[in-house]
């Protein structure tokens, strides 16, 4: 017990008093100090992290510290160990950091690490970077040969705008024809119709008035009847008297007037019979006229209606047709459009990424200076001199390391951002 104290003693102490006691220390190392080496297992999501760097402190000093390999496996040998407490912290910038508690460490033991991740792997994103930019390069060059199409169909559109131009003229002269033509016809069937009512009109006028000769026909038929049923009376009484006559000797002779009388009579109706006949033959065929007239300007005003609706309806097609093509015409700009943009979107990202990769070299190359400084400072610490200031420089080395870090995650953001923007 005494023996480690006097040597946690000696590791903390200045310089001066460590030579004062290089002797006392020698003879612990001998009894107490002995060479082991550890092995450090480094891996994330089932696959070795490569790059980790592994640092074990005792206290305040840094008594052992490597990098992990393409395995995930860093070997650290530590030429002087004298059991005791010591801690194993393993960094990477893209996971979170670990350690394992104060431990005595053990010669030719394995520790196992599992790191979590923080973001993407510089390797994930190189690699997606890679991907992407060749993704965006074929659909560049699909995109140069879909503009080089979409130009000369730009150049054959605009010839046919130019042509629909003058076409769209050509139908709004044509529209206004044709507006003008059905009114014209409008206007004309208005007329035809004005005609068929007044037709109509003096139609039903005639038919009134035969109506009028019917009923005063009718009239005089009854009126006749009345008569000739009062002349029948008045025969009766005249024979009746006759027969008084013929009896008293007193008869005249009446049969020739009388006869006269009926054959006038007979004449006369036969004549108003005749007339009364013509005037509802006359009245039946006004009637029919009428009637022909009235469907045929019914059948006339349907065919110009028909027609008419054909027209507009031939018109809308018409309309429907060119604003169709307007559209096709506004879609096939649009693409182009959009064809044009996506290639210089990807000339953009193509820059950034080549601007990018200049300053991953910038970063690397530091990164490998950082390194080869470690590795002298760690030769350093082990002759086991000058502990302080060697502390002092590794604390320094460590900032450098961290903003070497930062910097790498602001370039990772860069291009995740970039490669975002361009998708």
């Amino acid at each position: 017990m005494k023996k480690s104290f006097i040597f946690a003693s000696l590791l903390f102490c200045t310089s001066a008093v460590y030579a004062s006691t290089a002797e006392t220390t020698v003879v612990i190392e001998k009894s107490e100090k002995e060479a082991i080496t550890i092995t450090i297992n480094v891996s994330s999501a089932g696959k070795p992290v490569k790059g980790a760097l592994v640092r074990i402190t005792s206290g305040t000093l840094s008594i052992g510290a490597s990098s992990t390999n393409e395995l995930g496996v860093a070997t650290i040998a530590i030429p002087s160990y004298a059991k005791q407490l010591a801690v194993i912290e393993v960094s990477h910038s893209l996971y979170k950091t670990q350690k394992l508690p104060e431990i005595i460490l053990e010669n030719g033991k394995a520790y196992t690490f599992i790191l979590k991740g923080k973001a993407e792997t510089a390797e994930e994103i190189t690699t997606e970077s890679a991907e992407k930019v060749t993704k965006i390069e074929e659909k560049t060059a699909k995109s140069e040969e879909k503009t080089t199409q979409y130009e000369k169909e730009a150049e054959q559109l605009s010839a046919e705008k130019e042509q629909a131009v003058k076409s769209a003229e050509q139908l709004r002269k044509e529209k206004e024809e044709a507006q003008r033509v059905a009114e014209e016809k409008q206007k004309a069937a208005d007329l035809k119709q004005a005609e068929v009512d007044k037709q109509k009109e003096a139609n039903q006028k005639e038919l009134d008035e035969a109506q009028k000769i019917k009923d005063a026909n009718a009239a005089k038929l009854a009126e006749d009847a009345k008569r000739r049923e009062e002349e029948a009376k008045q025969r009766a009484a005249e024979a009746a008297e006759r027969e008084k006559a013929l009896q008293s000797g007193t008869l005249v002779d009446a049969k020739s007037s009388e006869e006269k009388a009926k054959a006038e009579a007979e004449a006369k109706q036969k004549e108003q019979q005749k007339q009364a006949s013509e005037a509802e033959k006359k009245a039946k065929e006004e009637q029919e006229k009428a009637k022909a007239e009235k469907e045929s300007a019914e059948d006339k005003e349907k065919a110009a209606k028909e027609k008419a609706e054909k027209e507009k309806e031939a018109l809308k097609d018409e309309e429907k047709k060119a604003e169709k093509e307007a559209e096709e015409k506004k879609e096939a700009e649009k693409e182009a459009k959009e064809a044009a943009e996506q290639k210089e979107a990807a000339a953009e990202l193509k820059e950034k990424m080549a601007k990018f990769d200049e300053e991953q070299k910038s970063l690397d190359d530091e990164r490998k200076e950082l390194k080869k400084e470690q590795k002298k400072l760690d030769d350093k610490i082990k002759k086991g001199k000058k502990l302080d200031k060697l502390k002092e420089e590794q604390e320094k080395l460590d900032e450098k390391n961290k903003k070497l870090d930062e910097k790498q995650e602001k370039l990772d953001d860069k291009r995740k951002k970039a490669l975002k923007k361009a998708n």
